[in-house]
């Protein structure tokens, strides 16, 4: 026995006419029982369902990208570095129309490198309603951004005192910068005086300046 989901469309019914598609040469060659299944007129294939909903999300959002709808299932990826941005509520709403319909995402303000995967919108059946997922659509809608650092480069202060951490929190600082898309301009230290630390601030290079201190810095008022 063989079986066929073709659908509900032009190229699908010629595919699946018992008279001028595939059933009759099917059963010419030797299977005697052949099951054709065609989507109900109203549903949307997994693909395009896949895409209208990622697209929705999406919605015009600079610097993420979408991959091609396959097997039901379409990926939005940062295609620069930044931290994402999510409408958790409306996503929810989203996945609670049909249980076919599903977005999946990374954590909101979740930080991100180009090429590193956002969300991924999984249809589960072969087609859907194409209402539910015009109302998943508009649930979700530009639900998912990606914020970009507003400036290209920044400074790292490292204050010292006898016996301190030293500079062993800078290599994690650093990287969070370069993982936002910008650059380390340098990095300085000084002793943990306010004096120093105001002279360390003026020759900073960096259009911001970051301060890792030795100490903890508290004011009870």
């Amino acid at each position: 026995s063989v079986g066929g989901l073709f659908p509900n469309d032009a190229d699908g019914n010629a595919w699946g006419d018992p008279e001028l598609g595939l059933p009759k040469p099917l059963a010419a060659a030797g299977y005697g029982e052949v099951t054709v299944a065609r989507l109900e007129a109203g549903d949307l294939h997994e693909d395009a369902a896949a895409d209208t909903l990622a697209r929705a999300l999406h919605d015009g959002a600079d610097g993420i990208g979408l991959s091609p709808p396959f097997t039901g299932r379409v990926n939005l990826t940062a295609e620069v570095h930044g931290v994402i941005c999510l409408d958790a509520a409306a996503i929810n709403a989203a996945n609670a129309i049909d249980s076919m319909i599903t977005v999946a995402t990374v954590p909101d303000h979740h930080q991100i490198r180009a090429g590193g995967m956002i969300a991924t919108v999984k249809i589960i059946a072969y087609g859907v309603p194409s209402a539910a997922v015009e109302r998943a659509a508009e649930s979700a809608r530009g639900s998912v951004r990606l914020a970009t650092a507003r400036y290209a480069t920044a400074s790292l202060i490292v204050t010292d005192v006898a016996g301190g951490p030293g500079d062993k929190g800078a290599e994690a600082i650093a990287a969070r910068v370069t993982g936002l898309g910008m650059e380390m301009a340098g990095t300085a230290t000084c002793a943990h005086d306010a004096m120093a630390l105001a002279r360390a601030i003026i020759e900073a290079p960096g259009e911001i300046v970051l301060i890792l201190t030795a100490s903890a810095t508290s004011d009870v008022r």
